[in-house]
């Protein structure tokens, strides 16, 4: 599944935009029309300042058959920003004394992880985290991880074994890159779910059971969780793809209306965090204040470590974007020194950035994703509501 950051880069290609607004209903009346002169189906947005929501609006349609508008409670997925939960699970292991940043994750496994290209090297804890671990998404592999329906149709514990064992049943040797741990940037879900399985073992409860009882419950998160709830369906966003799609998991997920199944995968904790702009924006305001050493959840040590720079500027891996060049803990540091994570998938985009100086932050969240074929126009339409949402930022 991928993330937005290709996306991104053709922000440089829209040079006019709508004029951007700094009030609260300028931006409120920009986004109205952004969302109206666009494909855009629905979606929202919050801007938090330390601890305080200081805007927040939804615009369009979580179901357009049903006319139903897209509100800051609706629920969709959110893809990479899962890997944020992993990010303050992990710290949240370390505090509970599982293992460290530093640990051998065959120490932890209960099969082992061997680069058939470097057999002897040391995957890290540390390297999963910051994208440098060498096992790579290898799509006919990875996509066997998608299920239609409610629930994955394999655990997350076997498809990992199956991924990373010789003979396995998503064995590959082009399920890692040709590189050493550390040395060269590849973000992937596969290695991030091998954090939240470690977390399992240690905690010796679900991945999902541990987040909801360590990081949503005493945040407060009521509506976010990760295995389709029947209970709280009626929140979900219908899923729309706008842009004609080639990849093979776009066109398996796809209805002929254009609308997008209900689908999950075994590698949920990487990928399948569903949330609402509402929840998210606790989330973040929970992710700043820990920034300031007030976190609820983990220690001021553990947030330190969290948030640190993993790469100093003269050795950084290879293939990193200079539009990120560096790395917290499944966290970004962008060009703009915000700390930031991208997401998507079929049907479905999510930010969440902040800004660590003046501690104002965003998340937004989208039911259609940008990638795709003839996607102009949806980007420019994107383009223009986070240059909206940049100026009002700026002015705060």
């Amino acid at each position: 599944m991928k993330t937005m950051f290709s996306i991104v880069t053709l922000i440089v290609f829209f040079g006019t935009t709508l004029p951007a607004q700094k009030t609260v209903q300028g931006l409120n009346d920009f986004l109205v029309s952004v969302q109206k002169g666009s494909s855009l189906p629905g979606y929202a947005v919050a801007i938090v300042k330390e601890d305080q929501t200081i805007f927040s609006g939804a615009y369009g349609m979580s179901d357009k058959s049903k006319k139903i508008p897209y509100s800051l409670q609706t629920i969709q997925p959110s893809g990479g920003i899962s890997r944020t939960i992993i990010a303050l699970a992990l710290m949240k292991a370390v505090d509970n004394g599982y293992f460290t940043l530093e640990t051998p994750v065959n120490d932890v496994l209960p099969f082992k992880i061997i680069n058939p290209n470097f057999p002897s090297a040391i995957i890290r804890v540390k390297d999963i985290a910051t994208g440098t671990s060498g096992i790579a998404d290898n799509l006919p592999m990875y996509n066997q991880a998608f299920t239609i329906g409610k629930k994955p149709s394999v655990e997350m514990k076997d498809f990992l074994k199956g991924y990373f064992t010789e003979n396995g049943a998503y064995y590959d040797k082009a399920n890692f890159c040709n590189s050493e741990p550390g040395k060269k940037y590849a973000a992937s879900n596969v290695a991030a779910a091998v954090v939240a399985y470690m977390i399992e073992l240690k905690s010796k409860m679900s991945f999902d059971k541990f987040t909801t009882q360590n990081i949503f419950a005493p945040l407060k998160m009521t509506d976010t969780h990760w295995i389709y709830d029947d209970a709280k369906s009626s929140k979900y966003a219908t899923l729309y793809q706008v842009n004609r799609h080639e990849e093979a998991l776009n066109k398996y997920v796809l209805n002929s209306d254009g609308t997008i199944k209900n689908y999950c995968a075994a590698l949920y904790p990487a990928t399948d965090l569903r949330s609402s702009v509402n929840d998210l924006a606790i989330f973040l305001k929970e992710m700043i204040k820990g920034y300031s050493g007030k976190s609820i959840i983990i220690s001021k040590k553990s947030f330190e470590l969290l948030f640190q720079k993993q790469f100093a500027a003269d050795k950084l891996p290879a293939t990193m974007d200079p539009r990120e060049p560096n790395r917290a803990i499944f966290w970004a540091f962008n060009r703009k020194n915000k700390i930031a994570v991208t997401g998507g998938g079929p049907g479905y985009a999510a930010f969440i950035a902040f800004d660590p100086i003046t501690k104002v932050g965003h998340v937004l969240l989208l039911n259609t994703d940008l990638d795709g074929i003839d996607n102009i126009t949806t980007i420019e339409a994107f383009v223009n509501l986070m240059r909206g949402v940049e100026t009002f930022e700026l002015g705060k």
